[in-house]
């Protein structure tokens, strides 16, 4: 079963119905993923996004973030991070 407990964080109280269900279909989907299969994932999710005419906030993106790396090793986690800075920026 997957760890929920972060929707109930205050920065996506108030998040669009329609984005908290892409954002738990990607958790779902991203469980137990090793890094290279995460970054397939998170591009379908942005295209999808995009198709609905949504985006991720900045807080949105830094969780949905927390959680897709919290399992992974601090090297994969560094590996992410240098990934994602090069990905380019959603305006939320």
């Amino acid at each position: 079963m997957a760890d929920t407990s972060w929707t109930n964080n205050p920065k996506i109280r108030n998040i669009d119905p329609r984005k908290l269900a892409i954002l738990l279909d990607l958790v779902k989907e991203a469980e137990g993923k090793s890094m290279d299969k995460l970054i397939p994932l998170i591009v379908s999710t942005n295209k999808r996004l995009k198709e609905d005419n949504l985006t991720f906030t900045k807080d949105e993106s830094d969780i949905m973030i927390e959680i897709l790396t919290k399992n992974l090793s601090p090297k994969e986690k560094m590996q992410f991070e240098m990934l994602r800075k090069m990905m380019p920026r959603n305006k939320g």
